[in-house]
């Protein structure tokens, strides 16, 4: 326990272990009814240089799935959360690797509806921005080049759109995917919480407009708009 503890808070620092034991603490005593929600949202230039050679990674295919492709269902989440995303204008990639499904990539332009909160992020400029999600690669595909290929394909189509930043968010305890993204230049851009309890969630951010909003219907996603013309770091 104490090594846990200890591993912890060398990943995450002073505040964010103690915010992640109160987390963790609350959500236990309130059966889950009672969640706190803290995302880093990060920031990276969209580039239409390839990471991986030409002549490497030849076994390796990225195909667009539609929204009835049998691919679907091998993948880690609910059918219906999956018909959403593309109700709302999400984009998936599967990368194959020996004709073997190997790992995705989703994308939404101008704005992305969460799945883990009511909230949908509004990309400004319109037509500048994009937003990246549910990156997955399989187990034994980790140490090759199939995120690589992944990468390069999505920023690829983000540049032939006219997209210049990509966004994402990440757990504030999620250190392995900070650290992903930070390996591909993306920076941390702003914060965004939110607790939940029952239907109600209180939304804020020092970051992003508006700066607190409080919502009780489940159907309701207020929007968090999120501008690239100003740095937040």
């Amino acid at each position: 326990m104490l090594a846990k503890f200890k591993q912890t808070y060398r990943e995450l620092g002073t505040v964010d272990t103690l915010l992640y034991c109160v987390d963790k603490t609350i959500s236990k005593l309130s059966s889950n009814k009672l969640v706190f929600h803290k995302y880093y949202v990060t920031r990276q230039p969209v580039s239409a240089s390839a990471n991986v050679p030409p002549t490497k990674a030849l076994d390796i295919e990225i195909k667009q799935l539609a929204s009835d492709d049998p691919v679907l269902a091998t993948m880690d989440r609910p059918a219906a959360t999956l018909q959403q995303r593309y109700l709302h204008g999400g984009h998936c990639f599967a990368a194959f690797k020996k004709g073997q499904f190997a790992g995705n990539l989703w994308l939404n332009f101008d704005q992305y509806q969460e799945d883990e909160v009511r909230c949908r992020y509004i990309l400004q400029p319109t037509g500048q921005a994009a937003w990246d999600y549910d990156v997955f690669v399989t187990p034994k595909n980790r140490f090759s080049y199939v995120f690589a290929k992944l990468w390069d394909h999505a920023n690829l189509l983000m540049d032939s759109h006219g997209v210049k930043y990509v966004y994402s968010r990440i757990n504030y305890y999620n250190i392995s995917s900070l650290q992903s993204h930070k390996r591909l230049g993306s920076k941390v851009f702003g914060t965004a919480y939110f607790i939940n309890l029952g239907s109600m969630q209180l939304m804020f951010s020092r970051h992003f407009r508006p700066f607190f909003q409080l919502s009780f219907n489940r159907n309701d996603f207020p929007a968090l708009y999120i501008s690239g013309s100003s740095n937040h770091e």
